[in-house]
């Protein structure tokens, strides 16, 4: 630590994205055009930082199994650090310096305590209070300011609330600190779009306290050890998204071309590429896809002469809002779309399809993702 800034790693050099090889391990291109296998430490989806050529910083290791490791990246004006170790590390030290407001009497400090099913990070012991149980979040995810955890379901991080519910009730504090990683954020929701069961437990805890914290990298490698500040937490809006309704975007890959009778609307012709489906349920939405997916229906949908007979769904992106966004999502899609099937799923729709081509996967693209996280933010319309 020197002059109130934190140095995480010795080196670090920048990378470009290619390709997320599995969970732990990304494909990224040096400076000098070598293409290298780098681990990160973070098992999250991070969908918004994997678009081919987005930087990420990495740092040579002589420990471990891999040479290079991914340490962080950068997104909307703001150094994200991926090193989840590191995250714990500093929310540590905030602790130690009575940065937190409800942990200013904290006598001593444990790490890894294992109580009921699970492991919590830290254990701390107040003067004359009873003991708090406190499990850190790692929070990745932030678009226009709209902080959202976690970016993939966790079981875990369901069960790790659960039993601080209990724990409670056992005569400890219990409080989960999400830690997020990004400067601009000025709100946090946990994410019923990616993890309704995880936003339900959220909203139906009646003791575990839960607290948001933003930070700051001003480098891809340093810590601002001044800048660590609240978050608000709308619980509000957080108890309305893991609702079962909403819109979705599904991602399908047609495999070769071909030329099907969609219902009223006639022959259409289907290029080899990618296919995006704007639709919405909102009244039944996990059945509504469940249901995409199913060989043997009856043909009602548009999308039902197509799904899955001839195009397997790679992806589905449910958006858990009450309010109709189907047509601006189509016409998001519109937008940026390379294509489209004319009067595909557009029966009662302003918009001329709800079925955009792409001749690559579109949850690489920058516009496609923004377009999603807008609306899963709340930012559009």
């Amino acid at each position: 630590m020197k002059n109130n800034t934190m140095v995480l790693y010795d080196n670090v050099e920048t990378a470009y994205f290619i390709e997320r090889e599995n969970r732990f391990i990304l494909r990224l291109k040096r400076e000098n055009n070598e293409e290298i296998n780098a681990y990160v430490a973070n098992p999250g989806r991070m969908e918004e930082f994997l678009v081919p050529g987005h930087p990420f910083f990495i740092t040579q290791s002589q420990a471990g199994k891999y040479k290079y490791h991914t340490v962080s990246t950068v997104y909307q004006d703001s150094y994200i650090l991926l090193d989840t170790i590191k995250i714990n590390r500093l929310a540590e030290i905030m602790i130690k310096n009575k940065r937190i407001d409800l942990f200013k009497n904290i006598t001593n400090i444990r790490r890894e305590v294992k109580l009921l099913n699970s492991k919590f990070d830290f254990l701390l012991e107040p003067e004359d209070e009873k003991p708090i149980i406190l499990e850190i979040k790692s929070c990745s995810l932030c678009h226009n300011g709209v902080a959202m955890f976690p970016d993939a379901p966790t079981e875990r991080g369901k069960r790790h609330m659960e039993d601080l519910e209990q724990l409670a009730n056992q005569g400890f504090q219990t409080y989960t600190l999400y830690m997020i990683n990004h400067k601009n954020a000025t709100v946090f929701i946990p994410n019923g779009h990616t993890d309704p069961d995880y936003s339900r437990t959220f909203c139906d805890s009646q003791k575990v306290k839960f607290l948001a914290y933003k930070f700051n990298l001003i480098d891809p490698i340093t810590l601002d050890l001044t800048f660590f500040k609240p978050v608000k937490i709308d619980y509000q809006k957080a108890c309305s998204i893991h609702q079962d309704r909403g819109s979705y975007l599904m991602i399908m890959y047609n495999a070769e071309e071909f030329t099907e009778t969609i219902g009223s609307i006639g022959q259409r012709t289907f290029k080899k590429g990618y296919y995006v489906y704007a639709g919405s349920a909102l009244h039944g939405l996990e059945h509504r896809i469940k249901r995409h997916l199913k060989k043997n229906k009856k043909l009602h949908w548009h999308i039902d002469y197509i799904s899955p007979a001839h195009m397997k769904t790679v992806k589905v992106y449910p958006i858990r809002r009450a309010d109709p966004i189907e047509e601006s999502l189509a016409r998001g899609l519109m937008d940026i779309c390379e294509g489209y099937i004319d009067q595909f799923g557009a029966s009662d729709s302003k918009v001329t399809s709800h079925l955009f081509y792409f001749p690559e996967p579109p949850f690489r693209r920058r516009d496609f993702l923004d377009l999603l996280l807008d609306h899963r933010m709340f930012s559009l319309p």
